[in-house]
């Protein structure tokens, strides 16, 4: 059986969650070490219990609005979608945030109790050395946990420790700053890429290994050597740590695939290049609603919700096709061009490559719709299988080529960037000029990652997010009004979780 179906449908001993959650919830830690920690079954039970609090919807769909909507190319076809890129969701749609607080929080808090009580329990004195393993599972869990609400939210309350009373001093905490949660990140990312290993024995894939061990410890000093901390150091701890696994593929058990279109694939989910991903499956309300919303209105590849195909809400505005070089394979593999239409079998076509694009037939700014997120097997909306891919292997490469590059050594920069490029018959790049390089670097993010959902996390770290939100094309269209305002340099605190903990503080201009 898939590892997201066992996630799924395994029963969860769910914990007592922090300042977010209700606390009518049964406490976690009710199973002690004594008497549930006995055997390698117990522990994946836990461990996999941390996957599961990254449900569908909950998780996806706002990382992607709040992530992905804020990229200048990002469009949507419905007005309601602009709010997003304007950066007005915290008055229109709050819940977005509260939600990703509370699944965060969720996995957080599951993932400490078995960090503390994994190395308790019996089955630790005779294997010591497995129990490390799922303890650097749970860790590398909460780090990504909270290296994604961090770069959102900034200083936040932290939890190393199961919550296991109600004291107050316990359970509301106040907000850590940003440096003291990225030491708690880095601390458990140096144990996970140290125990985790290259693949699980006897167990369901899709689990986190040593290569994501090594990716995400190196994407953490990457962004921690931007803003706001803007450690410069860390720019070459991330190459000592990406340098290995961009170098050995074969010792980390990853590969970068020959066939771009490929990875994206639903008969090829799981595949050697995702670093890490949420799954999904075709069960109501526990898969994905992406491809319904990302593909052409009346397509199959949106899966038919009530007969009438895909959505078609966002896109991606036509200039971004400008970024790509004509024979670029993700130029035509990237995009979806021409399709059947389900209600009536007849076939639209958007104009040949190299693309002209007509403007009455795209509509415009409406955009044109990605192919990373096709699910043609689902009947409804919310029931599609297409796992959410969070990271990639072909992303060592360029961050490797941005860090090199920002610790001005553009030759090595080049080597890695053309590898990231050379796959999709992309040109070579020859300028060693330390500023064309940095936006070459910048835009080849947008060509490769684009919809990847980690769009405002790297504008953020490079302090672009003034001169991304002036140039946002659909902001410009919707909201041409709205001016910049420094308050969207962070998301705001979910108002609810300030009215829950009394030590919470809100970001500025919120």
């Amino acid at each position: 059986m898939k590892f997201k179906n066992i996630v799924i449908i395994l029963l969860i001993f769910t914990s007592c969650f922090s300042c977010d959650t209700e606390l009518e919830e049964e406490i976690f830690s009710t199973y002690s070490a004594d008497t549930f920690y006995e055997n390698e079954d117990q522990l994946q039970a836990q461990n996999l219990g941390i996957y599961q609090a990254f449900r569908h919807v909950v998780w996806e769909q706002d990382m992607y609005f709040l992530g992905t909507m804020p990229h200048r190319y990002a469009t949507a076809r419905q007005p309601g979608f602009a709010i997003h890129s304007a950066y007005n969701t915290a008055d229109q749609q709050p819940f977005r945030f509260e939600r990703l607080w509370n699944v965060g929080f969720s996995a957080i808090a599951r993932a400490n109790t078995v960090i503390k009580y994994a190395p308790l329990g019996t089955f630790n004195d005779n294997n010591p050395e497995i129990v490390k393993q799922y303890v650097a599972e749970a860790r590398w869990m909460r780090a990504y946990t909270y290296f994604q609400l961090t770069q959102l939210f900034g200083d936040l309350p932290i939890y190393s420790e199961p919550v296991e009373n109600a004291d107050p001093e316990v359970l509301f905490k106040p907000r850590s700053s940003v440096q003291d949660v990225y030491n708690l990140i880095i601390e458990d990312l140096v144990y996970a890429n140290e125990h985790l290993p290259v693949s699980w024995q006897n167990t369901p894939s899709g689990r986190v290994t040593k290569a994501g061990g090594a990716f995400l410890l190196g994407k953490v000093y990457l962004t921690s050597a931007g803003f706001p901390l803007q450690i410069t150091a860390n720019y070459q701890n991330a190459i000592n740590v990406l340098k290995p696994l961009a170098d050995n593929p074969g010792d980390y058990n990853v590969e970068l695939l020959s066939d771009w279109k490929s990875i994206f694939s639903m008969q090829n989910e799981g595949n050697k290049e995702i670093i890490f991903a949420h799954g999904n499956v075709y069960q109501n309300l526990l898969g994905s609603v992406l491809p319904f919303w990302t593909n052409p209105q009346f397509s199959e590849f949106g899966g038919i919700q009530s007969n009438q195909g895909s959505s078609y809400q966002v896109a991606w505005h036509p200039d971004m096709l400008d970024l790509y070089e004509p024979n670029d394979v993700r130029l035509a593999d990237g995009f979806t061009y021409s399709y059947v239409r389900i209600n009536n079998g007849n076939t639209t076509n958007y104009n040949a490559l190299p693309l002209n694009v007509n403007i009455n037939i795209y509509g415009g700014r409406n955009g044109i719709c990605g192919t990373k997120y096709q699910d043609g097997g689902a009947t409804g909306n919310v029931i599609h299988s297409k796992d959410h891919i969070v990271y990639r292997y072909v992303d060592v490469f360029l961050m490797l080529a941005e860090a090199y590059n920002e610790n001005n050594q553009q030759a090595e920069a080049l080597t890695y960037l053309d590898i990231a490029r050379k796959r999709v018959n992309a040109s070579t790049i020859l300028t060693t000029d330390p500023t064309q390089l940095r936006t070459i670097i910048r835009e080849e993010r947008t060509r490769e990652l684009y919809s990847e959902m980690g769009e405002l996390f790297d504008i953020r770290r490079w302090n672009t997010t003034e001169e991304e939100y002036n140039a946002h094309l659909l902001r410009l269209w919707r909201f041409p009004n709205q001016s910049w305002d420094e308050r969207f340099k962070l998301s705001p605190i979910p108002f609810v979780e300030l009215g829950k903990n009394p030590n919470l503080t809100q970001n500025p201009g919120w």
